[in-house]
This record gives C-alpha cells, sequence and structure tokens, in this order.
C-alpha cells in the first residue's frame, strides 16, 4: 500500500505476477478497495483473459464516464477513445488476470492516456507482460506461503480453527505438504477432508500423493471427482458460463433441471470450490475454473461435440464444421450448454444444421454484435430454412420448432429482423436480449408470448426499446430488468399483472419520467431500482405490501413520493444524491423499515415521526444534517447509527438504545457526547468543538474505539488542558484503540490493563510519553506526537508484529527495540532526531526494515539473513558507513536526498525465490 499511495500527481502502475491459486486477485482487490475512497473514478475489469477486447474497452470507458458508452466496433476505435475521453480523469484500475501483452495495449498502452495521480493495478501469471518498463513502474512476485501459515489456513477449513485437531496433526502435516504452499489447494484440499474420519484422511491422502510435487491440478481435480452428478453439473455450469451471474436467475434452470441447487450450492461452497459474494453472484477461482474445463475436455476425449459443455466459439465453430463434414457427429445430443458467436458469414450456413440436432441443450448463449446488412438476406434464409426444412424438429399446433429442452436463451445483440419462431418456448425460464435492436414493435414478441413459464426476462440496453412490450401472457415473471433502456419513456400497464414479480430494474432509463398507476398492484415486488431515471414524483402504491428495497440514486428531478398506504416494510430504500431536503411525515408508516440509508442526499432535517420505525435497525446519514431528532432514542431495535453533518447536540436519549453495537458520528459542532449504550461494540466520534473530553467508562463492551477531537479554526479551543482519558483501563474488552487530538498531553497508566488490546494508533502532537503498554499488542503505530523524546521501554511487547513511527521530530531513542522477538514489520519515517537504534541482531523474525527522512541515524545492526526487505530513503548518514549489504534472500535500496522520495517511494523490497 505505502508504495502505490503515492502523492495525488503521480500516475503509477504497478504488477503482481505469480502461478495460479496463490493469491494475486485477492491482494489485487485488498489493495483497490483499499485505495477507492480516494477516487471519484473507478474501475475493476475481472477475468480479462476470457473477455472480447473491445467488450472490456466499453466497460472501462463506461464505468469511469458513468454512462453507458455506445459498443466500441473494433480495438483501435476503443483505444482513441480512451485516450481522448479518459486523459482527464484521475482513475483507479484493476486489470485482473491479463493473459496477453495486447490486452495491455488496448487498454493502457500509455500512462497519459489517463489523468495525473492515477493508479493502476495489474494482475498475471505472465511476468514477461509486466516487463514494460516505461509503462510498468514496480512488479511484485506471489510466492508459495510458509509452512506454519499452511496450516493454519489449512486448519480453517478442515477444523474451522487455526491449529489442527490433536489426532489429526500427522495427517494435517502431510496434507500441507501435498498442497506446497499453494493457498487455493490449501483452501479446496481443507475443506474436501473436514469432517471426514482418519480412515478416510488416509485413503485420501494417498491418493494425492500420487501424483507429482508439482501437479496441483491433478489433485483438485480429486475434489470435483467427488462430488455427485448434481452438484457436478452445477459446478461445470458455473466454471463454463456463470462466473458472475446472479445465484437468484440461474437457480430457476438448476430448478427445472432437477439438480437440487439449494443443496448441491451448499456443498459446493462447504468445499470452496465456489463462494456466493453478498450481492448474490457466483464466484470461482480462476484455477478451478480451468481445472473444471479441463476435466470436462479429458471426459469427452478432447472432442468438443462429445462435451456436455461448449462454452467457447472455436469449439463451436469445430462443432459446426464437423456437422457439415461428417453429417451424422456422433455424440452431440449430449451437449446442453452452449455459445455460438455469428461473426462469420459461413457460420450461419451450419447453424440450421446444428440447432436442430442439439435435442438436450438447455443453454443457449449467441452474440451476433456484428451483423451487419450483408449478413441480413444469409440470416432470412437460415430463417426461413428452420421453420420449414428441418426434419428432426418438434411438430406443435404453432409449427415445427426446436431445442425443445431449451431453459436459457441469451442472445445478446438480436437484430430487429430476426424473429425466433422456431425455438421452443414451451420450457423457456430465462430470456436475455441485452443490446438488441429490437423495439416495441419487433416481431418477435408474438412468439415470446408462447413463453407461459418465463421467470426472467433481461431487455438490459435495448436503446431503440420506447416502450415495454405487452407482458400480460408472462403472469410468472418475477424478474424484469430494463436497466439503460435509454429510450424508454412508457412502462405498458399490461406490468400490473405480474402478481409474482419481485424484481423490477429501471436503472439508467433517463427519459423515463412516470410510472403508471398499475405498479400499484405488485403486491409481490420487493425490490425497485429507479437510480438515474428523470422520475418526478413515485405514485400512491396502496397495494405493494412486500417491498424491501426502493433505490433512488441520482433522481436529481425526484420532488415527492408518498409512502402512504404503499406498504410497511421497506427494508433499504435509498435515496443518494436525490433533490430530497426533507423526508415525508407519512415514512413513519414504514414500521416494518430495518435499514433507511440517507447518504450523500441532500437531506438535512428527519421528521419526529422516525420514531415510528420499531423495527429500525440501521440507520445512515451521511449528508448535511443540521439536527438530530430525539425521536432517535425511540428506536428501539437500532443497531447501527451512522451520522454526518452539521448537529451540534446528540439526544440524550440515545443512551437507552438497548441493541445500538456500532456508532459513528461526526460533526463539527459536538460539543458534548452524553451517556452511550453499554451495548456498543464499535465507536467512531469526529469533532472539533468539544469542551470536555467524553466519558465513555460505562462502554464495557466495546471492541473498536477512534476518537478524532481537533482544533476548531473559528475559534479558541474549548477542551480542558492535557486530559489523560482516565478511564481507558475500565475498556477491557478493547481491541482496537486511535486516538487523534492535540489536546491528549499524557495517557493513563491504566492502559496497561487493556488485556485484549491488538492494534493501538497514536496521533497526538502533544502527546510526551508513552505509558506501560499491554501486552498483546500486535500493532503500535505512533504518528506525528511531535513532543515525544523517547518511546519508553516497549521490551514487554512479546508479541508486536509492526511497529510504525512516524514525524515524531523530537524522538531521540527507542528503548526494548531489541527485546521484540515477534516484530516483523519496523517502520520509521521522518524521525530527524532519532541518532542510534540498539543492536537488533537476535530478532529473527524481523523481515521488513523501512527507514525513511532519519538524517542522524548512524548504523543498523542486524545480520540482514532473515530479512525480505531493506528500504532506506534520505537517511544521509546509512550510506556513508558501508557499501549497501548484499545478500541473496534481500532485495535492497538505498537512496539519498539526490533522489527525490517521489522516484523511489514506489520501490518494493521483496522476497527473491531463487530456486535453481
Amino acid at each position: 500500500m505505502r508504495m502505490i499511495r503515492t502523492p495525488d500527481l503521480e500516475t503509477k502502475i504497478v504488477g503482481i505476477h505469480g502461478i495460479g491459486g496463490m493469491g494475486k486477485t485477492t491482494l489485487a482487490q485488498i489493495v483497490y478497495n483499499q485505495l477507492s475512497n480516494d477516487f471519484a473514478d473507478c474501475c475493476f475489469l475481472s477475468n480479462i483473459r476470457e473477455i472480447e477486447i473491445t467488450r472490456l474497452q466499453n466497460q472501462l470507458i463506461s464505468n469511469i464516464l458513468k454512462k453507458r458508452w455506445p459498443d466500441i466496433n473494433n480495438i483501435m476505435e476503443g483505444k482513441k477513445v480512451i485516450k481522448e475521453r479518459l486523459c482527464s480523469k484521475r482513475v483507479l484500475l484493476l486489470l485482473d488476470d491479463v493473459d496477453k501483452a495486447s490486452q495491455l495495449d488496448a487498454l493502457v498502452k500509455k500512462r497519459e492516456w489517463f489523468g495525473k495521480g492515477s493508479k493502476i493495478i495489474i494482475t498475471t501469471r505472465d511476468r514477461g507482460i509486466l516487463n514494460v518498463p516505461t509503462l510498468v513502474d514496480w512488479t511484485y512476485e506471489l510466492i508459495s506461503m510458509d509452512f506454519d501459515h499452511s496450516l493454519q489456513l489449512f486448519s480453517k477449513h478442515a477444523f474451522r480453527r487455526d491449529y489442527p485437531i490433536e489426532q489429526y496433526i500427522f495427517h494435517s502435516e502431510r496434507a500441507v505438504d501435498i498442497c506446497g504452499g499453494l493457498p487455493l489447494a490449501l483452501e479446496v484440499i481443507g475443506s474436501l477432508l473436514s469432517g471426514k474420519s482418519i480412515e478416510e484422511w488416509d485413503a485420501m491422502l494417498k491418493e494425492l500423493e500420487v501424483f507429482p510435487h508439482e501437479d496441483v491440478q491433478r489433485k483438485l481435480m480429486i475434489s470435483i471427482k467427488a462430488l455427485n452428478e448434481d452438484q457436478r453439473k452445477i459446478f461445470l455450469d458455473v466454471a463454463c458460463f456463470f462466473i458472475g451471474f446472479d445465484k437468484r436467475i440461474v437457480i430457476h434452470m438448476w430448478e427445472s433441471c432437477e439438480f437440487l441447487p439449494h443443496q448441491s450450492l451448499g456443498i459446493l461452497q462447504q468445499r470452496s470450490l465456489i463462494k456466493i459474494k453478498e450481492d448474490n453472484l457466483l464466484w470461482m477461482h480462476d484455477w478451478l475454473r480451468d481445472i473444471g474445463r479441463q476435466f470436462i475436455r479429458h471426459g469427452s476425449g478432447k472432442k468438443p461435440e462429445k462435451q456436455q459443455w461448449v462454452w467457447n466459439h472455436t469449439q463451436t465453430s469445430e462443432v459446426l464444421q464437423k456437422i457439415q463434414i461428417g453429417g451424422d457427429v456422433c455424440g452431440i445430443d449430449s451437449i446442453e450448454a452452449m455459445c455460438l458467436k455469428l461473426d462469420e458469414l459461413s457460420q450461419y450456413s451450419l447453424i440450421k444444421e446444428c440447432l436442430a440436432r442439439l435435442l438436450n441443450l438447455r443453454y443457449l448463449q449467441v452474440d451476433s454484435k456484428d451483423f451487419n446488412g450483408k449478413t441480413r438476406s444469409l440470416l432470412t434464409q437460415v430463417c426461413r430454412f428452420l421453420c420449414y426444412g428441418c426434419s428432426n424438429f418438434i411438430q406443435t399446433t404453432y409449427g415445427p420448432l426446436i431445442l425443445p429442452e431449451l431453459r436459457w436463451l441469451s442472445w445478446n445483440y438480436c437484430p430487429m429482423f430476426f424473429k425466433l419462431p422456431n425455438f421452443s418456448m414451451r420450457k423457456l425460464l430465462i430470456l436475455d436480449l441485452s443490446m438488441s435492436k429490437i423495439t416495441e414493435k419487433w416481431d418477435g414478441w408474438s412468439h415470446i408470448k408462447l413463453a407461459k413459464n418465463l421467470k426472467v426476462l433481461n431487455l438490459t440496453g435495448c436503446m431503440n426499446l420506447c416502450k415495454t412490450p405487452d407482458l400480460s401472457f408472462h403472469v410468472d415473471l418475477e424478474r424484469l430488468i430494463l436497466e439503460s433502456c435509454e429510450s424508454l419513456i412508457q412502462i405498458d400497464p399490461s406490468i400490473g399483472r405480474l402478481k409474482r414479480l419481485v424484481f423490477l430494474n429501471l436503472k439508467d432509463c433517463y427519459n423515463l419520467q412516470e410510472l403508471p398507476d398499475e405498479m400499484g398492484a405488485l403486491e409481490s415486488l420487493r425490490e425497485l431500482l429507479l437510480d438515474s431515471t428523470s422520475i418526478e414524483e413515485i405514485p400512491e402504491w396502496r397495494r405493494m405490501k412486500k417491498l424491501e428495497i426502493l433505490s433512488l440514486h441520482k433522481c436529481a428531478l425526484l420532488k415527492k413520493f408518498n409512502f402512504i398506504g404503499c406498504a410497511t416494510s421497506i427494508a433499504n430504500p435509498s435515496l443518494v444524491d436525490s433533490h430530497l431536503t426533507q423526508l415525508p411525515k407519512s415514512i413513519g408508516n414504514f414500521n416494518s423499515l430495518i435499514q433507511l440509508n440517507l447518504s450523500s442526499s441532500n437531506m438535512w432535517e428527519l421528521p419526529d415521526v422516525i420514531g415510528n420505525m420499531k423495527n429500525l435497525k440501521v440507520l445512515k446519514m451521511r449528508c448535511p444534517l443540521k439536527k438530530l431528532p430525539s425521536a432517535i432514542g425511540m428506536l428501539e431495535k437500532l443497531e447501527e447509527l451512522e451520522a454526518w453533518g452539521t448537529f451540534a447536540e446528540i439526544p440524550v436519549n440515545i443512551g437507552n438504545l438497548p441493541f445500538l453495537k456500532i456508532l459513528v458520528l461526526g460533526s463539527t459542532r459536538i460539543s458534548e457526547v452524553p451517556r452511550l449504550p453499554e451495548s456498543l461494540v464499535n465507536l467512531c466520534c469526529k469533532t472539533t468543538s468539544m469542551e470536555t473530553l467524553p466519558n465513555f467508562s460505562s462502554l464495557l463492551n466495546l471492541r473498536n474505539l477512534r476518537l478524532t477531537l481537533w482544533f476548531n479554526l473559528q475559534g479558541p479551543p474549548k477542551l480542558e488542558a492535557a486530559p489523560s482519558a482516565w478511564w481507558i483501563g475500565t475498556l477491557c474488552m478493547l481491541e482496537f484503540l486511535k486516538l487523534s487530538s492535540p489536546y491528549i498531553g499524557t495517557l493513563s497508566s491504566d492502559l496497561i490493563l487493556l488485556s485484549q488490546l491488538k492494534k493501538l494508533k497514536l496521533q497526538c502532537c502533544n502527546l510526551q510519553c508513552l505509558p506501560k503498554l499491554p501486552k498483546n499488542l500486535s500493532y503500535l503505530g505512533i504518528r506525528y506526537c511531535r513532543r515525544m523524546k523517547t518511546a519508553n521501554d516497549l521490551s514487554n511487547l512479546k508479541a508486536l508484529s509492526d511497529l510504525v513511527i512516524v514525524g515524531c521530530d523530537e524522538l531521540m531513542e527507542i528503548q526494548g527495540l531489541e527485546g521484540l522477538g515477534n516484530l516483523r514489520t519496523l517502520e520509521l519515517v521522518e524521525l530527524p532526531s532519532l541518532a542510534k537504534l540498539p543492536d537488533l541482531t537476535n530478532l529473527n523474525k524481523l523481515k521488513n526494515i523501512h527507514l525513511h527522512t532519519c538524517p542522524k541515524l548512524l548504523e543498523i545492526r542486524h545480520s540482514l539473513e532473515t530479512l525480505k526487505v531493506l528500504r532506506i530513503v534520505n537517511c544521509l548518514n546509512l550510506p556513508k558507513s558501508r557499501d549497501p549489504p548484499t545478500v541473496k534472500n534481500v532485495k535492497v535500496w538505498i537512496a539519498n536526498n539526490k533522489e527525490s522520495t517521489s522516484d523511489v517511494i514506489f520501490q518494493e523490497f521483496i522476497h527473491v525465490n531463487h530456486r535453481r
């Protein structure tokens, strides 16, 4: 983090490389998430090697410009748009799983394509891709975990704790050795063995030990073989098609196919083969994805026509060609899922022969983005053939139909003239026509009416659609997605007949100004997304009794909405960026409200009737609040309260909230904190107007405390002189403490009583010395304590692993440093008075030393044999004492003030793994 978080005007590009399953994406996401709050424009492009470059370019442009960009027709066009439209944008960009230099060239050819201060992170398995000195500033190699950490990670998944059960210790060590320090293998194999007997462990480990140490893929393949048929089909469905898909949509197909999805997904999660993220998206590690696909190839003798899953266009083309050449192709009936890309004229003549023979196909994905006028006549001929020329079609009263088992049809960019007249709709559950050119007058709607069992209709990005079609024939529809239908101005009144609709997405329908009254009849609707629409008013909906989520982000024209009679159970109405400054009093009718988020809105006042929301658990208000109503103290079930603004008083009755666990308060005008509820676990308070130091002595359950009290630039300080927070020793459960204030000159000696404290951060410019600190501390950060001359004796901190001291101008010595046997990282920055360090030779666990701007420091006494990183910048007297050390396992950087900090701050010193 310290390497990429450079001054705002520096653009930095870093690369993370290593073999699959090592955790590159996880590490990159952690850095990305920590930086994201500092950037208005962020974009995470995942699984890059799986996605067409022009689509990646389109996603990048759309995400940064915050609007759907028209389709990119070719790579050169995309590069031109990125260079011209994003060159002034300070962006945070993560490019995950890059496997070709051409991908990097198309997305980030030059750093000048993005504004100054941009940060770009690249992950790849191929280090050679990052060897572009003019582009990539720094690279980091992820290497295997050491044995201790490997055993801990394995135990978390095998035993649900950090160490093995005693009788399993020997077998656990065998398993860890088999995994070779690879995090993914430790997770999957640990999950596979979880809950099994010693005998089962022994048999499984013997099977795993058959394979060479390096052949982790074949070892993980055993986990797939251990699944039953339903579990395996769902796993391979996800591996081939559904990574990043909403579980709630895919599950319709799996239920129809009787795969027992709820039970099967539970097993797959338990064995760490898939994960379901908080937003219900299916996720799988890219290595497991590749192993799953390899499993399919081996099972079919590497013949695509015998595979049940045909997941890429190259395979599909091979199957089509074999049909054309060989006629009767053995095994083609087994194909259950396939994707087609109609980008070559020669393919269209093959479709008619292929689709008619896929009698067991349940999922078909078609991409006809490259359709143009030249293909229209040929496609029309194909459609005519499909209607009249295939003997394998099922005969129905509607004519010859194909694909009788089809549950899911995804046809992106479906052309207006293609009418789907021959596709069987009998079992169709999910229809996705995203990005299609169709309008409300499209002839295909008449055939789609036959899909009586349709559960999901996705029309995302249908730019020519001005009005929704007649939906009255789809009474079982549960999810309707109309996101980014930019021409949409009218919702057909037939929507009122969708009594089972639970999800309606109208996000980014910029021209939609009104909603029909018939929507009030959607009695099953749980989630309604109206973000970035031109809606001015929400009408009265008296039958919408189950609505849980109402999102109105960026509804700039919204002036009025009425909750009367609508529902009493909205769980999460979100009014971010609306022009509403006050909530209507009718919100008090929502007595089953669970969560209310007003963050980033213009809300400055809450009505007292908010106290009627007796079931409210979460209330977030990052908005210009002028006053906190006393009615907040009546929210008996409130668990989390976040309030920012300009309010001066905190309601006294806030102490009556028996279940409040998280409290975040931020206002420059807070002068006093009343008694708080003893149930608090996390507390954050920031203000500049405090008159007396708060008394938190009653918060015996508090685990995290962040207290920031700063000068009020509008007038003289009011806080009592040099308070010591005498009550600190009573917080016996405290695990994290951050104190930031110029008023704190001393700390209570009772601090040592905090036996659970693991992390302590201090930023108190008038703090002169430290008291004795609790022995279980693992992290100690001291920043800008400018009057501190000594850090006192730290030798009792036997568990301390990280010590960071920054900007302590008068600090001359650090006592007891030599006794910190568990210290792993030592970071000393901007310490102009520090002249010496004790002998660090016995600190065998010390891996990282970072010294920056310590001009009086003369030497470091350490063997260096155990170090991974030694970084010395602007420590003028250190390089003069000796030449830079050369140790094979240490990467060393030494620079004096002849080189600016900005030139070297991005350097990292990592363990160089010498394998010969």
